[in-house]
Parts: C-alpha cells; structure tokens; sequence
C-alpha cells in the first residue's frame, strides 16, 4: 500500500473475514486488519472497504457510496463478510432467493440490498459495523444534499472534474484509459492531457454484430490527435464461457460486460495500475435510460406505467419460464417492491435518476470495474468523487434531459476536438468465423438441454432457433443474448445444488448462543 497527502492505494484481490459475534469479537478466519481499494484525502471519498480487529472491538467500513462490492451473511453466531459470493459458498451453504432473482430476470438487476442467495446482503450505501463485547451494530447510510449550494454550468462540471483527476499527480503507477465513442472516456482522456498525467495505454474493445465498431474508430482519432497510442482489443468470441466467467466474477449481480473480458485479459498482462473508468457519467449527468417521461410517471405516482416503462412484460418471456413459474416475478408483488424502492428517492432532485444510480448503476455496472474488467489493477471513478457526485446528483432537470449538458461541457473544455463525433452505433460488429460460431452453438445447446425451466415444448422451439440463428450474422448474437437468462440460472442451480464446502476447522464456540442477527441501520 502506498500513501500520498491526496490517496491511499490498497490491494484489489478477494477477501473474506469470518468473526463470531457472541461476547466480543472472535476472528476464525481472513486478516485481522485490512484495507482495499483507494481513499482520496483522509475521509471516506473513494472506492475500498477498510476493517481492523485491535483491543477486543472489530470495526468495518466502506467508502460513502458503498462502491466496493461487499456482501456479508450471518450464520449463527458468525459473521462473514467478503467482496466474493464464492467464497462465502466455500464456508456457508447457500440457497437461492427465488424472488429475488425473479425480479432481478425482469429488470436486469437487484433491487435495494438483494442478492441472488437468501442470506447474503449487499449494503444499499455506506456500511459501518462494530463488534464488541459491549454490542453489535450495523449501519447503512446514502448521503443527502443541498440543491441549492450548486451553480451548474458546464464550466463549474469541467472545473471540478479537473479538480477530481488532479488528484492522481501524487501517484506513481500507470494509468489507463479505456476510450470508448461515449462522453465520459473522452473527458477522462482529455482531462489528462490537459492536466499533464502520462498515461501508459489507451485501449478500445472490438465488439460483436449487431453492436457497433464505431468506438474503435472515434478512439483512433481521439488518440491520433493527441498524439498518443492506442491498442485495440479484439472481440470477445467464446461467447458461453465468457458468460459464465462474468457471472461468478460479478457475484451475479449484472448481465451486462461479458464483452470486455478481452480488457481484463489485456490488463491482467500490463503493471499494475489504475484504470480512468467512467463508471457514472452518463447516469448522473446526461441518461439515455432514465427519461423524462419516467420522471413524469414519478411525479404522478403512476406506478404501473413506470414499472412498463423500465420493464415492460414479455410474452415470450411467460412462455419460456412457464415450466418453472418460480422465475416469474409475480406482478403485484414486483410493483409494490418498485415503489417501496422508488419512495426512498422521494426528496432527491431527480428521484428516478437516484434509483437507477443505487440499484443498476452502483451495482449491475460498476461490478463489472472491480471484479472483471481491470485484470489486477484498481478502478479509479473519477465521476465518484464526492464535488463532482454531489454536483451532477443535484443537476436540475432541465439540464440533465436536455441530453447537452455533458456535450456541452466537453465543448466548451476542449474546442479543438469538436470535430470528432460522439458514436452513433453506424459502424458494423465483428462477426463469428464459422468453427468459433458452432463451439458457440454446441455449448449452448448443451446448456439448453441442461435448463429445466424450459418447457418440454419449447425446447424444441429452442432448439431450431439457435441452429438458424447461423443463417444471419446478426441473429447469432440476438439470440445468444437472449438466451442469458438460461446460462444465469443453470449456473445458479449449480452451484448451489452441488456445494463445494471448503470450510476450516472452527475455533470452539461451546456455550455461545447466537444474538440476534444484525439488522441495517438506514
């Protein structure tokens, strides 16, 4: 770990601390003090989780937005805590939250502190614990903001953008930048140059059709113009495998990013480092997600029509699970447990803006930056940072859906690179080549044929679909894409139906009763 008056860079590797709670804190496992991740300046800006067991009191907290994945579950008298579901399976046998991943398999992702695995709890916020002989307590807290204290202009974003990346003067390692044909790489990249920081790659990934190679082509001329290298990635092509080795990466909690295992390939070869990653730009300062009309919806209380609108029913979707009605999210149920989500956001500027942020964007996209995409370097968000947060959380709406208002304040910034679009998705995939294609289909017939939410007669249906798939180029990838779902849930069902306990010998714990289990303090 290195230390500067303006960051504290920790490790980025998998943890896990097993405590028992009855009468002080016992340590049966994992480091007796740690700190992972990166903190700016002395307080809790940044990205880590930090623990310490010192003078009969164990103590854990996160960064303020609770960025860092952590999830923790108590079994008994213990408690466990780590950044990977895997681990915690090693020592806890776990079983899965139908209800929970039944919603997760409508909206793409969990809602508030829900995890696929009943038990296991990832923190909506900050998490604070404290174990000792006196008491037990656990805190999870959002922070709240003052609209007013904020003049928003694109000039006033782009100063306190500076201000966030400035920070990384003091540090000694390699810096990458992910550029994509979006706004919040080409801020970071420009940002950097105009700050002077070195950085030691750019890289953009090739991606497959129906998708776009448009980034590769705007980050080339992003880079030529600064003078500056650029490394394409190739595309993803083992497209099961590749699902499969992001969903236990993720811990399960996304969809998205099996596309940019190449980028975790590639980084996991270069020094560590850290990686500019735009986590957040886009959902907090200028969404094609969150639109006005769900924040209309919102304001009338229009419950059902909001939840159509971020998840609308799919027949096929009935059709499919129909074997397994369990997956199916039952639509009462799945409405009340929106709004309940949704009411907590209430006092914020943008309400639904707040509820992508802490439900989908803080874990099915940010995930993917600690888990898979960074090989063994630390994700740095400058996006994160606690002026630059505070500011695009408080945007007043009509800047925040005019769709300019991050265009505008990269124009403004860097006049000179005007001329260089943003992406419009115009530029042609990749494709399979036709061995890499049938590898492709026969493992996902073999997963098919494994899914026994598939009803016996959609199998069949099934089963032709993904051998025409191969007849269009752009269908081939539809239909895998369709058909995540099935990898997800086979992968579940094995994991939990044949545990692999790896569990160590525990300390004696005779005569210990269990307390209560620790409940959240929001």
């Amino acid at each position: 770990m290195s230390i500067s008056a303006a960051m504290q860079l920790g490790a980025l590797r998998d943890f896990l601390i097993r405590l028992r709670c009855h009468d002080g804190p016992v340590l049966l496992e994992g480091d007796s003090a740690g700190f992972i991740g990166y903190r700016l300046g002395s307080g809790d800006d940044g990205a880590f989780v930090e623990w310490a067991l010192k003078d009969g009191s164990f103590t854990l907290s996160t960064d303020r937005l609770g960025l860092f994945p952590l999830y923790y579950l108590q079994d008994g008298a213990e408690l466990l805590i780590s950044n990977s579901v895997t681990l915690i399976q090693q020592h806890c046998k776990l079983s899965l939250d139908q209800q929970a991943i039944a919603i997760f398999l409508r909206l793409g992702f969990y809602l508030g502190s829900d995890t696929a695995f009943k038990g296991v709890l990832r923190p909506q916020g900050q998490l604070k614990l404290l174990v000792n002989a006196a008491e037990q307590r656990l805190t999870v807290t959002k922070p709240s903001f003052e609209p007013s204290l904020h003049q928003h202009t694109p000039a006033r974003y782009h100063e306190l953008f500076s201000q966030a990346l400035a920070q990384l003067k003091s540090v000694s390692l390699p810096l990458y930048v992910p550029v994509t044909g979006g706004k919040d790489s080409r801020h970071i990249l420009l940002t950097t140059r105009q700050l002077e920081l070195e950085l030691a790659s750019c890289y953009t990934v090739r991606v497959l059709s129906p998708h776009s190679n448009q980034d590769v082509s705007i980050a080339r001329a992003l880079c030529q113009q600064l003078g500056i290298p650029h490394q394409t990635l190739d595309s993803e092509q083992q497209l099961v495998q590749a699902e499969r080795d992001k969903n236990t990466r993720t811990n399960f909690e996304t969809y998205d990013h099996f596309w940019i295992n190449p980028a975790g390939q590639y980084l996991a070869s270069q020094a560590p480092g850290l990686v500019l990653d735009g986590f957040g730009g886009d959902v907090l300062g200028q969404s094609k997600i969150v639109t006005a009309q769900m924040y209309q919806l919102y304001q009338a209380c229009n419950w059902s029509a909001l939840l159509q609108q971020i998840a609308p029913a799919n027949a096929y979707y009935q059709a499919y699970f129909a074997a397994k009605p369990e997956w199916l999210p039952n639509e009462r149920q799945l409405l009340q447990r929106l709004q309940h989500e949704m009411e907590k956001y209430a006092a914020d500027v943008n309400p639904v803006k707040s509820f992508y942020f802490w439900n989908r964007s803080r874990r099915a996209i940010a995930i993917s930056s600690f888990r898979f995409l960074n090989g063994h370097s630390l994700p740095f968000l400058p996006f994160m940072q606690s002026q630059v947060f505070e500011f695009l959380m408080t945007l007043p709406n009509d800047l925040y859906y005019s769709g300019q208002f991050h265009s505008q304040c990269i124009a403004q910034a860097f006049p000179e690179f005007t001329a260089v679009p943003f992406a419009t998705g115009e530029e042609s995939g990749d494709i399979l080549n036709l061995p890499t294609k049938f590898n492709n289909y026969q493992r996902l017939l073999g997963e098919i044929l494994q899914a026994d939410f598939i009803t016996v007669a959609m199998r069949p249906r099934a089963l032709l679909s993904c051998l025409r798939s191969h007849l269009s180029k752009d269908r081939a990838i539809d239909f895998f894409y369709f058909f995540r779902p099935m990898i997800y849930l086979n992968q579940l069902q094995q994991m939990t139906s044949h545990p692999k306990p790896q569990r160590l010998r525990r300390h004696s714990t005779s005569g210990a009763v269990a307390k209560p289990p620790l409940s959240a303090e929001a």
